[in-house]
């Protein structure tokens, strides 16, 4: 019996295995799918644009949203990070702010002239 119960773990664990380097379990692993953009999102991603003033930034090694909105600004944000957050998203077709690569240039939120 015991024979039997090694063998139905073995069993699994080779399946496990052999599905993890084939397919992948992982979500990274699955991000080359395209994606597929709707034309009602990209007229609300183009209203959104013009309602937030943003200025482009050529991301840098080290550089994460919230530090180059607080280079562009003088003073500290006035916003929450949720909002300024939101607004990235808005800008850049729904990014996700912790995904930005390095040599590639976005739209960052302009909130440099908001009292």
């Amino acid at each position: 019996m015991k024979k039997l119960a090694g063998f139905l773990v073995f069993l699994v664990l080779a399946y496990a295995i052999y599905n993890d380097l084939s397919i992948g379990t992982l979500p990274a692993a699955r991000t080359s799918e395209p994606v597929l953009v709707e034309a009602e999102s990209e007229e609300a991603g183009s209203q959104a644009e013009e309602k937030i003033p943003y200025f482009e930034h050529e991301v840098k090694p080290g550089d994460t949203v919230l530090s180059v909105l607080d280079s562009n600004s003088k003073k500290p944000l006035a916003i929450p990070v949720s909002q300024a957050v939101e607004d990235f998203k808005q800008l850049n077709g729904g990014t996700d702010p912790q995904k930005i690569k390095f040599g590639h240039t976005y739209k960052f939120p302009d909130y440099s002239s908001r009292n």
